[in-house]
């Protein structure tokens, strides 16, 4: 996946340097690791009785700071100094990503579950490669008919999925180990014909071990006219992802039967379907005690009210006004006319020197309201 962007990026000496191309591409839990500035958030709670964050929590100090006198322990900046920093939860047992399940049933169907081979013969393989190597990038859409794999003659199962996350192999589901290890078996080169870039994007990565928690200041607490403090949404599902997490570790530990832990399990996959998406299709939102639906990342980002269209496409500027303007008999074809309300009310930045002095100064005497 290659977005061309083109972005100057001004340097210390004046030059300016051109960015060529832009790569997307999919942490692994390795890299999730390594950019973990607080290394395992294991407590799923904030403050202390002091109301001081509270080391392994979700405010942890390493992940950056909010509130005004503390410093942060990760590059000792304070509250308009520090960036934030990322931490992680380390799973117990892997979940699926919901925003890639149709990603794995895709890989899943063109591959065989047994020799994890690409269910193409050879003269197919080699007529996709030929076609990859005209057309460009060209993905294998699965639409694939045999009823055995052409390399081990294992029987090709029939795969469905029922989102967000529930996967059935011949109407049994599959565990999210199973598809894990299915994927993990998967060469480069198949999965370079699949349209991956094994390099930046395998697809076991979408089955995750490893959760990453957004800095402090991404979620920041806000304090209440009573004084209690109330934590932000993605706060709140942390909490449920973690504590969730500690039972089903602790039911594995203790031996608990296999219903019990498959439950916990699901209510794992749960918490984390709804912290990244609380829309999903087949699962009741995540609420507040109040009945208010939880607004997770997802939501945060998409729609009118999301990131991009409401804080970054439309933003609220100086010098400027909205207005309905309509052709005029009275003016010509390229004035636009202006109503009197909005006219009296916007102003121009006007820069005064000495070559335009006289004619400012002769603006303020002239000045009268309404204008």
């Amino acid at each position: 996946m290659k977005t061309i962007l083109m972005v100057y990026v001004m340097t210390e000496d004046f030059t300016t340097k051109a960015i060529g191309a832009v790569k997307f591409s999919i942490f692994s839990p390795e890299i999730i690791r390594k950019v973990s500035a607080a290394k395992r958030i294991t407590v799923p709670d904030t403050y202390d009785e002091d109301s001081y964050p509270i080391d392994g929590g979700l405010v942890d100090q390493r992940l950056g700071v909010i509130d005004p006198g503390l410093k942060c322990k990760t590059c000792g900046g304070g509250v308009g100094t520090c960036p934030g920093h990322f931490g992680h939860i380390e799973l117990v047992r892997p979940v699926i990503h919901p925003e890639f399940a149709k990603y794995l049933l895709y890989v899943m169907k063109a591959t065989c579950r047994s020799c994890k081979l690409l269910l193409l013969d050879a003269d197919e393989k080699n007529d996709l490669i030929k076609l990859i190597e005209e057309e460009g990038e060209t993905v294998l859409k699965p639409q694939i008919k045999r009823k055995n794999c052409p390399h081990c003659g294992e029987a090709i199962p029939e795969l469905t999925l029922m989102r967000p996350t529930t996967f059935f192999k011949d109407k049994s589901v599959m565990l999210p180990t199973e598809i894990r290890n299915w994927l993990e078996g998967i060469s480069n080169d198949d999965l370079r014909l699949l349209g991956f870039d094994p390099l930046y994007a395998r697809p076991e990565w979408m089955v995750l071990t490893v959760l990453l928690v957004p800095p402090v200041n991404v979620r920041p607490s806000i304090t209440l006219e009573t004084g209690e403090r109330s934590e932000d949404d993605l706060t709140h599902k942390l909490v449920d992802v973690i504590r969730t997490n500690q039972r089903l570790d602790a039911n594995i530990n203790a031996g608990a039967p296999q219903l019990i832990i498959e439950d916990l399990w699901e209510l794992l996959q749960y918490h984390i379907t709804t912290y990244f998406n609380n829309e999903m299709p087949n699962i009741p939102p995540a609420r507040h005690r109040s009945g208010r639906a939880l607004k997770t990342l997802s939501q945060r980002l998409k729609g009118k009210e999301g990131r991009f269209r409401y804080n970054l496409s439309g933003k609220r500027v100086n010098f400027s006004a909205r207005t309905v303007i309509s052709p005029d008999p009275n003016i010509s074809l390229d004035e636009v006319g202006v109503p009197m309300a909005i006219a009296e009310e916007l102003t121009v930045p006007l820069r005064i020197t000495q070559w335009n002095l006289e004619r400012c100064r002769q603006f303020v005497l002239n000045l009268t309201y309404p204008h």
